[in-house]
């Protein structure tokens, strides 16, 4: 009887195991879908710098002139 139960405790531990390294290796394909996307957008921000300078430099003055507006100044 003891080896029935010992049987059915490595069968649940290996069950349980399966479960993490699955698990493990959807998380590793979600990353690396995640880092190939990010790669592919760099590429094409990069692109659009190269071809528009002005309207680029333009465009993060702008957003900084709007970032600088919304946060509040801590000097007295």
């Amino acid at each position: 009887m003891s080896e029935s139960v010992g049987g059915g405790i490595q069968d649940s531990i290996r069950g349980a195991a399966q479960g993490v390294a699955d698990g493990v290796q959807d998380a590793a394909d979600q990353v690396q879908r995640a880092v190939c996307g990010a790669a592919c957008g760099v590429g094409e921000v990069r692109a659009a710098i190269r071809a528009q300078p002005i309207t680029a430099a333009l465009v993060v003055f702008a957003l900084g002139y709007l970032f600088g507006s919304l946060i509040p100044s801590r000097r007295s």
